[in-house]
């Protein structure tokens, strides 16, 4: 159903009339959910931001960063780039840090979804209609909410993340291409999920950003030696390949519980007499089959071949589109896929996905895309990943739906969502250009047709028609429809002429 311009207005006006509530019921549920996790941080002590202060300090002191755990036994993960950033941290009392940590991260994701949709929009993010703010922004918040959340609640540094990647297509954006690549290339030094946009800018052959990404790993990976050394600092990276990014390889059935919800612990879980999850004190597992070690390495393995080679098909598809499809579109894409190509996703890790949901409710809400199989898609991503939590189902039902891989499936339905709007929009486009043409090669034919039928009875002015279904793009039915008629007028008229 069409609304009317009259019924459009009157809707917008009555948003315009709320608004002042909905900005103080959106500004009163961010406050209660950053106190909320602040506190839970604060009285269980069991946040990251825990971990990132202790990594600081040690490395301050030149002492290992790995194989220390904190007082609470939790240890470090990430290369020693990140744990320099946070020794401006190690100033302040741990309980303001926790609460700064949480600050930063609303303003950054707030910041990340704002410059996300300018770029994507190609216009400033508050010169869009208010409403369409509103509802697009509103809308990729409740889809991701559950992912958002639980990065609050656990301070993890995934939105810092996403913030380096989204100023790095930001930068792109406004052709400043080595800029864009040094900061996509930290976004990757601070936590190399992000290395599926290394790939995607390969396969677009972008020579500047290539070179960018290069020099920001540099720059990632020598700056700590300005603290500790290089030696020192070669010994740290040596030792986060070996104990963190060696350890969870595909077929290794390292951390493969129902907590890593990628698709190489999935892998592992049907393949890998390994345990999915635990109840009231019980081991549960999902095996299916149990192959030999080689054999899940190999289709791990394969599974994140896969994934490139779509980021790949999906740059060469629709190298054409408009930038709507070819560059935001793409960037989406990536997005939703990063999950799956890492070999360790929490939930948490999740809110990687805002930048693909706000574009799959941008194409939804401004009826860009109405295809009823991509809203299908997206619904069946939400379900698959947020509604089958402990909340709706209980611990042990939720554990056996993450552990047989439903958030992984919904992550991958999100993918397909994706894919789809762009086949669609590529269609609507080379059907506008197809009908166009056809326009186009009537009104230029459309003297030469006066001439033909004013002719002799000679035919000296004769115009074939026939041509015009090759012309339009091989075969228009209805040109060439149309052509037969003319083409029989003019027969007659020569007819009758002779006469």
């Amino acid at each position: 159903m069409t609304l009317s311009t009259f019924e459009v207005s009157q809707m917008d006006k009555r948003f315009l009339r709320r608004r002042p509530l909905y900005r103080f019921l959106a500004a009163g549920s961010i406050a209660l959910a950053v106190t909320t996790c602040c506190v839970q941080q604060i009285w269980r002590r069991d946040g990251d931001p825990y971990v990132f202060l202790h990594a600081a300090r040690l490395l301050l002191q030149r002492q290992d960063i790995y194989m220390t755990a904190s007082q609470h036994g939790n240890f470090y993960y990430y290369p020693p780039f990140f744990a320099l950033l946070n020794i401006p941290l190690t100033f302040l009392p741990e309980g303001a840090v926790i609460v700064l940590w949480s600050v930063a991260s609303v303003a950054l994701l707030g910041w990340s979804m704002a410059a996300f949709y300018s770029g994507m929009t190609v216009q400033p993010f508050f010169s869009l209609p208010a409403k369409t703010r509103w509802v697009v922004c509103f809308f990729a918040t409740i889809l991701t909410a559950r992912f958002t959340i639980s990065h609050l609640r656990f301070g993890q540094s995934n939105i810092f993340v996403l913030a380096l990647a989204v100023l790095g297509l930001t930068c792109l954006s406004r052709k400043q291409n080595l800029l864009a690549g040094i900061a996509i290339a930290l976004s990757m030094v601070v936590k190399l999920t992000t290395l599926p946009f290394g790939f995607w800018f390969l396969a677009k052959r972008r020579g500047r950003v290539l070179a960018g990404l290069v020099l920001g790993a540099v720059i990632g990976v020598m700056t700590p030696a300005l603290i500790v050394g290089f030696d020192k600092d070669e010994g740290y990276h040596r030792e986060w390949v070996q104990k963190v990014a060696l350890v969870h390889l595909p077929g290794t059935g390292s951390w493969a519980g129902s907590g890593n919800i990628s698709l190489r612990a999935q892998v592992d879980r049907f393949f890998l007499t390994v345990p999915a999850f635990a109840y009231k004190g019980r081991l549960y597992s999902v095996t299916v089959v149990e192959l030999p070690v080689t054999v899940v390495r190999l289709i791990g393995q394969f599974a994140m071949l896969c994934i490139i080679a779509a980021i790949g098909w999906y740059a060469l598809r629709f190298r054409d589109a408009p930038d709507l499809v070819s560059q935001w579109g793409g960037f989406a894409f990536v997005f939703s896929l990063i999950p799956n190509f890492s070999t360790v996703a929490e939930i948490p890790h999740l809110v990687l996905l805002v930048p693909a949901y706000m574009y799959v409710c941008h194409l939804w809400y401004s009826e860009i895309v109405t295809d009823r199989l991509f809203r299908i898609l997206i619904l069946l991503s939400f379900a698959f990943t947020s509604l089958t939590t402990r909340g709706v189902w209980g611990q042990f039902i939720a554990s056996i739906f993450t552990s047989l891989g439903f958030v992984s499936m919904g992550i991958l339905l999100l993918s397909v969502a994706i894919h789809r709007a762009a086949s669609c929009i590529e269609k609507d486009r080379l059907s506008k250009e197809r009908a166009n043409k056809v326009q186009q090669t009537w009104t230029d034919s459309g003297s030469e047709f006066d001439a033909a039928l004013g002719a002799d009875a000679g035919g000296e002015g004769m115009f074939d028609f026939g041509h015009l279904g090759d012309q339009v793009g091989g075969g228009d039915q209805l040109c060439r429809s149309i052509a037969a008629g003319k083409n029989d007028m003019q027969r007659r008229l020569r007819g009758a002429d002779s006469l």
